[in-house]
């Protein structure tokens, strides 16, 4: 597939039955095998699996929505945060690395990791969740000043969502430390997009884009990029 710059690029994780971590029914309703009339999907899916954007009504009462959010944050440019050549099992991204990749311009108000963490494990796999790496709180504060409008993460970000392997998720909110200093401030995430590695250029231009739902704390994402030279 070309990765020029006139192609869009799909970094979306698609919704599926029988994933790793979520409950999902992608079922017929109408189906022509059965001699319906038309073919019709039925979706059921939690608003924070596979490929999402959230909203700061996900970790605070009374927080604004999906449809609360300007459209103009979730597209435009997005500055291009590189990991990948370092990434290894269980890395922590701290303060020094995201400042060896940070390009110092105030103007940058959208980012977007490429780490490839779905090259060393599939998605769908224990591991790509037990062993990511992960976002330190300094590194999540270090971003907490950058006064940033939108981050897309392609790895689990924070420590305790590999929680969920043993049935549970940490508390306090702190110890989530992207939610707790970023989206606490009001920065709009987008989780578990996949595919980075089709990214070739150091900014791109993006369409992330959130199923309208009403009073939803967060809503299944589709991530189009354009790489830009």
């Amino acid at each position: 597939m070309s990765t020029n710059s006139n192609t869009w690029l799909d970094l979306s994780m698609p919704i599926a039955n029988n994933h790793v971590r979520w409950k999902t029914a992608v079922e017929k309703l109408g189906d022509f095998s059965q001699d319906d009339l038309f073919e019709a999907t039925q979706l059921q899916v939690p608003c924070h699996a596979f490929t999402h954007m959230d909203a700061l009504s996900h970790i605070q009462q009374g927080g604004y929505n999906i449809l609360d959010i300007p459209i103009d944050t979730y597209i435009g440019e997005f500055q291009v945060i590189d990991l990948s050549d370092i990434i290894t099992d269980n890395l922590a991204i701290t303060p020094e690395l995201l400042k060896a990749n940070w390009k110092d311009d105030p103007a940058i108000k959208k980012i977007i990791f490429k780490t490839c963490w779905d090259d060393h494990y599939s998605y769908n796999s224990k591991e790509y969740w037990a062993n990511a790496p992960y976002i330190t709180f300094e590194a999540a504060a270090f971003l907490a000043e950058k006064d940033l409008q939108i981050i897309a993460f392609d790895f689990p970000q924070d420590y305790p969502i590999r929680g969920w392997l043993t049935g549970g998720m940490e508390k306090p909110l702190s110890k989530h430390v992207t939610h707790y200093h970023l989206l606490t401030k009001g920065v709009t995430f987008v989780e578990y997009i996949c595919n980075t590695k089709q990214i070739t250029t150091s900014t791109v231009d993006a369409l992330m884009l959130p199923i309208a739902i009403e009073n939803a704390d967060g809503s299944p994402c589709r991530v189009l990029i354009k790489n830009k030279h």
